[in-house]
């Protein structure tokens, strides 16, 4: 969201100028008489009087969609107004949205539209729904590209935090049906073994099916480490803010894959992060035979998307 600022008017010749509902009324210091005084001020009145009358009676204006406000009451409500404020964008994503229903992995179902987290407890909570389609319209283009260049190639996806398990299902039904781009496997990780536990029983209320074909897959992981046994990924989410660029995680990044992630401190400044992968010099997960490449910063072009507020990435060490 870019909010553009207007450049302040010039004022000239020591006027001053009150202004009522697109009226302007220009009154010239120290040369007005009185009796000009008290007609420009009857003026004002009338004008203001007039503008009321008119304004009252004209139509309400329809509220300006935008991020913290897309708020429904059913669940194709919250999607359609995320869609109406340009937020959720690719009829890919949109379908993915409308499939996982966002009730079956809140707390309270009362919330379940609301635009904004929700806690799941342990500390945790589900983000607000304009911050998963951000996610959404970021991770998809890597994964278009992917499916181009390499048709018979599974894609694959780590979600790190996966909490209540909403995110992990959304992206399984992304590349669930291979219609419009590879079909691919999903995996859910998160540090806290209850949080992994809820996951598998909210996936399983309507979405067992993705277990079912073994499209996604949860269990209990280190967020820091990600998960070196399904890399290297076209795509990963992290759902919780890293104090730093996890360099671990960051190496099991496929070439042209990216990564979504909130860095900063708890409690101080964070930024949401889309993180390009463009070089192999270093490490690649799962392709590279020699892991002692280690790190190299350069593979790595880091774009600052948006300021952000998330619960802080959990260390096991």
């Amino acid at each position: 969201m870019y909010i553009q600022q207007q450049q302040p008017r010039r004022i000239h010749q020591m006027k001053s100028s009150i202004s009522l509902s697109g009226h302007h009324i220009i009154i010239i210091k120290h040369q007005a008489s009185k009796s000009t005084s008290f007609v420009l001020l009857l003026l004002v009145l009338i004008s203001s009087l007039s503008s009321a009358y008119v304004h009252n009676n004209s139509p309400e204006p329809k509220p300006l969609m935008r991020a913290w406000m897309c708020h429904g009451h059913t669940h194709r409500e919250m999607i359609n107004k995320l869609a109406s404020a340009g937020i959720v964008k690719s009829p890919i994503n949109i379908d993915a949205l409308l499939k996982v229903d966002r009730k079956n992995y809140v707390l309270n179902p009362d919330y379940a539209y609301d635009d904004s987290p929700q806690p799941i407890g342990y500390g945790q909570t589900i983000s607000a729904p304009h911050m998963h389609s951000h996610v959404l319209e970021d991770i998809l283009p890597p994964l278009l590209k992917a499916s181009k260049d390499y048709p018979d190639k599974p894609l694959s996806i780590l979600d790190v935090g996966c909490g209540s398990g909403y995110l992990t299902a959304v992206f399984g039904r992304m590349v669930q049906s291979g219609k419009q781009m590879n079909k691919g496997k999903v995996y859910g990780i998160d540090v806290v073994p209850q949080l992994v536990e809820l996951s598998k029983k909210n996936i399983g209320k309507q979405d067992q099916d993705l277990f079912d074909s073994n499209t996604i897959q949860v269990m209990v992981k280190d967020g820091w480490r990600g998960y070196p046994e399904g890399a290297p990924y076209n795509a990963i989410h992290v759902g919780a803010a890293a104090e730093t660029f996890p360099k671990e995680l960051m190496n099991q990044i496929a070439l042209g894959g990216v990564m979504v992630i909130p860095v900063g401190e708890d409690g101080g400044v964070q930024y949401l992060y889309k993180v390009e992968r463009v070089g192999n010099e270093g490490d690649v997960v799962g392709e590279d035979v020699d892991a002692s490449k280690g790190f190299h910063e350069d593979d790595f072009k880091v774009y600052r998307v948006l300021g952000v507020r998330y619960v802080p990435l959990v260390r096991t060490d």
